[in-house]
């Protein structure tokens, strides 16, 4: 097979019409979805992949409920891996037939996200697979490849946003949006640290409640309630949940929960200002703008978007 290389970046735009009904002079948008598969997820599935075939390995797996098990069975066919990918056997989305089409075997699992998790890390030992799963061995260097999305922030604005908000699920492309606007400040690039802002669903979140309470590390959550449009950010398990804490705190940021109504009226939103299609649980940024004040009118702010509508 073809050796295949690719550099993932997506658009950041201005959003004029956006920022006039928001109350923002300065509001842009990073938009994630336009990325091969639809999602931020193409990022840490390409380092995986590529990580996996050089190490030698020809198959690799994750636990999944759509969006990262679809983007690294697209990657995996590219360089000739075979993605095993567990799911929820609850769940029910056309992001399972895309994965069976890229040529993945899709394993459905009795529980939930993380039993499914779980299942696929322990048949990673197994059977001698590379693990790509949250929480693996192999998962922290791949948090990397979210720097990317701050590099790019920095390279079209020519220096550090005041405020950037990112969705949260896991908190794992929090974390790496936070480690690159580190590195570019501890380079010299940038002379600030951005403001770090998080969303996530407000029916069950652990770096919500962990934020909320004050604690200094991430519980784990006994129930949740999870809909279709709030699935990529509800979790009982936050598999980055400290760093993602970490960083929301030494950025001077806050957490904004947000309901699935709200979501639904700015994913319309995005699309009728802007022309930009995304998911409900993407467009939750956008609820964070009435949160960052009035004198922020001016400031620079980033709304990461991470999906696009299907």
């Amino acid at each position: 097979m073809m050796s295949y290389t690719l550099k993932l970046e997506s658009p950041l735009i201005k959003a004029i019409r956006l920022g006039e009904l928001l109350g923002l002079d300065n509001l842009y948008l990073k938009n994630e979805g336009l990325n091969p598969t639809g999602s931020q997820k193409d990022r840490v599935s390409l380092y995986h992949v590529n990580r996996a075939a050089g190490e030698g390995f020809d198959t690799i797996t994750t636990g999944t409920c759509g969006n990262y098990g679809s983007s690294l069975a697209y990657f995996a066919r590219l360089k000739g891996l075979k993605p095993v990918i567990f799911v929820p056997r609850s769940y029910s989305n056309r992001r399972i037939t895309e994965m069976v089409s890229k040529g993945a075997q899709v394993i459905l699992v009795e529980g939930s996200y993380e039993d499914a998790v779980m299942t696929s890390s322990k048949t990673a030992r197994e059977y001698g697979w590379y693990d790509a799963n949250p929480g693996s061995k192999n998962w922290e260097e791949g948090l990397s490849s979210f720097k990317g999305i701050a590099y790019e922030i920095v390279n079209r604005l020519g220096k550090a946003p005041d405020n950037v908000i990112v969705p949260v699920g896991n908190g794992s492309t929090l974390t790496g949006v936070y480690l690159g606007f580190r590195e570019l400040l501890e380079k010299g690039i940038t002379e600030k640290l951005p403001r770090i802002i998080a969303t996530t669903t407000s029916h069950g979140n652990p770096i919500a409640v962990a934020y909320k309470k004050g604690l200094n590390s991430v519980p784990a959550l006994k129930r949740v309630r999870e809909t279709r449009f709030n699935e990529p950010l509800v979790s009982m398990i936050a598999f980055d949940g400290d760093s993602a804490l970490q960083a929301i705190r030494e950025s001077g940021g806050f957490v904004v929960e947000v309901p699935d109504y709200k979501m639904v009226r700015y994913s319309m939103l995005a699309k009728v200002s802007e022309g930009v299609c995304v998911l409900p649980a993407s467009a939750s940024t956008l609820e964070a703008l009435n949160y960052i004040g009035e004198c922020s009118r001016g400031e620079v702010t980033v709304a990461v978007l991470t999906g696009r509508c299907i």
